[in-house]
């Protein structure tokens, strides 16, 4: 597919505060150029707002009344102008080579692209 789709990262996050800040780092260090990083905040108790304010203009900030992650994955592809979306949770992060990768084997017609996961654990 040609190298001008534009890619949402949408990071939805409820009371991560110890991993959302990653989370983000890793959708705003992208080495794919035309990324837009969302991040919507499901009504977090915890200091989350204050991780996610703190990236200033790198990410759209979205905070919401807790509606569950289903809410919080709708909000987030209402905000987002990218040709493909890719959902990341708060408690995981992305190589910093993922959309370049997604964006090289996306074709019309194609509704999703899966990939593996390596597993992480707090430390």
């Amino acid at each position: 597919m040609s190298e001008q789709q534009r890619v949402s990262v949408i990071v939805n996050n409820y009371n991560y505060a110890a991993y959302v800040g990653k989370a983000i780092e890793s959708a705003c260090e992208q080495t794919y150029p035309l990324t837009e990083v969302i991040v919507v905040d499901d009504g977090s108790t915890d200091n989350s707002s204050e991780i996610i304010s703190a990236f200033g203009d790198r990410i759209t900030p979205i905070f919401q009344p807790n509606g569950g992650q289903a809410a919080a994955f709708n909000t987030g592809l209402e905000a987002s102008h990218g040709e493909i979306v890719i959902f990341l949770d708060a408690d995981d992060y992305l190589f910093p080579n993922a959309v370049e990768r997604v964006v090289q084997v996306w074709k019309p017609g194609i509704s999703k692209i899966h990939y593996l996961l390596k597993g992480i654990d707090g430390d």
